[in-house]
């Protein structure tokens, strides 16, 4: 039997808490979900905070061929051929304060660039940092102002959360017109380009390839996930996933092993708008 006419064409997926399972593995049932969509004439598009470079081994395992949409949205690329199709940059003189003064207050650092990330020192922060992100290869750079005035994605500071409160409210205020700030995760405060995020990124990317709104998708679990869970036609949050996803979302994946919440997300979405049709 035949599911009847589906009416997504492009579905932005996480990778972190929503894709993968906690081990980074893709457990049978959430592969099995990308390969109806896409058998669907749904688009798959991987959206995730982690860097272009990082998201290219779930990529290739999946045998996709869309444009990745990496760094929470700050930049689309087509890998094999390098295309870059959107991109946000922070303002090189706002970017040399940013490292400067992070610095000077003694936190440690990573920059994004487009070439590679960056980061100041090894420490536990930056350790667990480059943990929780899954960067595989950050540089470790003694001159990070040497950077400024190239490509640079985004900067994190390290340091207390404590600390870093008050420097989001202090930063935002200052900052409000200039960039996003805000706390990724306790103990680490980003600042990345205004326009950035993964919606901004997949309506352009969807302009570009001339998918209306109304035929998009998402699928996420944390507060990167929460404009794009918002904004799409349809945006569903895992069952785990913070409560500000879910309040975001049009609906929660059914309860159930998290780690197969995506593939309960998508059964979800495909019982909503393309039933199993016994007469097609």
């Amino acid at each position: 039997m035949k599911r009847a006419y589906f009416p997504f064409r492009l579905a932005a997926v996480d990778l972190d808490g929503t894709l993968l399972a906690p081990d980074k593995t893709i457990p049978r049932a959430n592969l099995q979900a990308i390969n109806e969509l896409r058998s669907l004439g749904c688009e798959v598009i991987l959206a995730s905070g982690r860097r272009h470079e990082d998201i290219l081994p779930v990529y290739h395992e999946l045998d996709l061929s869309a444009p990745v949409i990496s760094s929470d949205g700050i930049l689309v690329k087509q890998p094999l051929s390098e295309e870059v199709i959107y991109e946000q940059l922070l303002e090189p003189a706002v970017a040399r304060e940013l490292i400067r003064e992070g610095l000077e207050r003694g936190y440690s650092l990573f920059v994004y660039h487009a070439e590679s990330a960056f980061f100041s020192g090894h420490d536990e922060l930056t350790g667990a940092y480059q943990a929780i992100t899954r960067s595989r290869k950050p540089i470790l750079h003694r001159n990070l102002l040497g950077l400024t005035g190239a490509r640079i994605h985004k900067i994190v500071w390290c340091g207390s959360p404590g600390k870093l409160k008050f420097e989001e409210k202090r930063l935002s205020e200052l900052f409000q017109k200039q960039m996003v700030v805000c706390e990724s995760e306790p103990g680490y405060l980003e600042f990345m380009p205004l326009l950035s995020g993964k919606f901004a990124a997949l309506s352009h990317l969807a302009q570009e390839l001339g998918v209306p709104e109304h035929s998009t998708l998402a699928f996420g679990d944390n507060w990167n996930d929460v404009e794009i869970l918002s904004r799409v036609a349809y945006g569903v949050a895992m069952t785990h996933a913070s409560a500000d996803a879910k309040a975001a979302a049009k609906a929660v994946a059914p309860e159930g092993d998290p780690a197969e919440s995506f593939a309960r997300a998508v059964n979800l979405v495909l019982d909503k708008f393309s039933p199993v049709c016994s007469s097609c």
